[in-house]
């Protein structure tokens, strides 16, 4: 036997087990034996189109990521690169969807004119979160992940990840809150 028979012997052997599985598993979901397998899924969703189904719970995100921003901060300039999450309220319009690229331009800006130069990088990442959640009514919650690459005084990668959610605004923004 040469070397490809020994090999498709096995592969042809894995296959059709994989067969009788999916077979014996459809076979099965008929006579009620087994939950919803995958093919007996979209099977069913097909054939019970026509029936009432449940939306079930609606969970949306976004996700966008700022490469490579440099900044004067802590007496030298530094390159970030910033991750941006978000999750949006509840049965959001689609008028209420927020352009990302203003949102963007919006961090942008408040890192250009950030007031202290010596914020940790936490507190500055806080206060992204708070004015991304002041701003824009539409997002629930946001999670920043601020990366700052290595620099000649520190060698580091390091980096902040701050999550903020509206309804713990109110009791946390206060202490981190611009000009406070």
């Amino acid at each position: 036997m040469t070397t490809r028979e020994r090999c498709r012997r096995p592969a042809a052997l894995c296959l059709a087990a994989l067969g009788i599985f999916l077979w014996s598993n459809t076979v099965l979901a008929g006579i009620g034996l087994v939950q919803n397998p995958p093919s007996v899924t979209k099977y069913n969703q097909k054939k019970t189109s026509t029936a009432k189904s449940s939306p079930g719970v609606l969970r949306e995100e976004f996700t966008f990521l700022i490469k490579d921003f440099k900044i004067d901060h802590q007496g030298e300039n530094n390159n970030l690169n910033i991750t941006i999450r978000y999750r949006y309220k509840a049965r959001i319009s689609n008028s209420e969807y927020p352009d990302f690229t203003v949102v963007a331009k919006e961090i942008e800006t408040l890192l250009a004119n950030y007031p202290n130069k010596t914020d940790y990088w936490e507190i500055l990442n806080k206060r992204i979160t708070i004015m991304v959640l002041e701003k824009y009514p539409a997002i629930a919650e946001i999670t920043s992940e601020v990366q700052v690459s290595p620099s000649p005084k520190n060698h580091y990668i390091r980096s902040s990840i701050v999550t903020r959610d509206r309804t713990t605004m109110g009791r946390h923004s206060r202490s981190t809150s611009p000009g406070k």
